[in-house]
């Protein structure tokens, strides 16, 4: 299994110099359920996700199998769900404490990886919440393509399908939350892409709990 606790925060009131109110604490996770892990791991992920307890939950590579372990044993803590799983690694998924408003199953561009949006009433905000995944680092597009050059088509994948959710979301006029696994480090195109648009790393803030999504804990 790997945990990606990757979040992406971007408010318009804090560009537009406002003073918000302190707003409640709300924790959010995301989840890569690695679409292949057997039974054990199954239960695995889902022991993790019950000890952290998130406000809402971003889930990445959902299956079916992992739908049933988790609406069984999980389902009371998360009455709010929007699951679209899928066989592979394409299915994704959002839990969640708080009511799910104006959802959104979208195909992100310009691979069509499947991505879900929601709002989220917190407080007086009303917060845009997307649970995305960006290509992976060593996914094969052509037979006669090695590592290395999957690695640097994936890296341009990523940075425009990081372009194309900052434009997406360039007119909403309130909070944003981008969750979801990134497949990247700070370092990479994507992810300047995101700072210079505007967004925070979530990973900077001082209750934070981080690991990276690629390379990711396989245990």
């Amino acid at each position: 299994m790997c945990l990606s606790s990757l979040v992406l925060t971007w408010g318009l009131s804090l560009q537009e110099g406002a003073a918000p109110s302190p707003p409640k604490p709300v924790t959010v996770m995301t989840y890569n359920v690695l679409y292949s892990a057997p039974e054990e791991d199954v239960q695995k992920s889902l022991d993790v996700i019950e000890k952290e307890a998130p406000d809402i939950l971003c889930l990445r590579e959902l299956t079916p199998r992992f739908v049933r372990a988790f609406r069984k044993r999980l389902g009371k803590q998360f009455p709010h769900v929007w699951l679209a799983p899928r066989k592979g690694t394409w299915g994704v998924g959002i839990a969640s404490r708080y009511r799910l408003l104006r959802t959104e199953h979208f195909p992100q561009t310009p691979h069509r990886m499947p991505a879900l949006e929601a709002e989220v009433r917190l407080g007086e905000h009303l917060v845009k919440v997307a649970c995305v995944h960006l290509m992976a680092p060593g996914a094969r597009h052509e037979r006669a393509d090695d590592l290395l050059t999957s690695m640097e088509k994936n890296a341009v994948l990523r940075h425009r399908q990081a372009e194309a959710l900052v434009r997406r979301y360039a007119r909403w006029r309130g909070p944003v939350l981008v969750l979801g696994d990134m497949n990247e480090g700070r370092s990479g195109e994507a992810m300047k892409a995101f700072a210079s648009a505007g967004f925070q790393h979530a990973c900077d803030g001082p209750d934070a709990d981080c690991g990276a999504t690629w390379p990711g804990s396989a245990s």
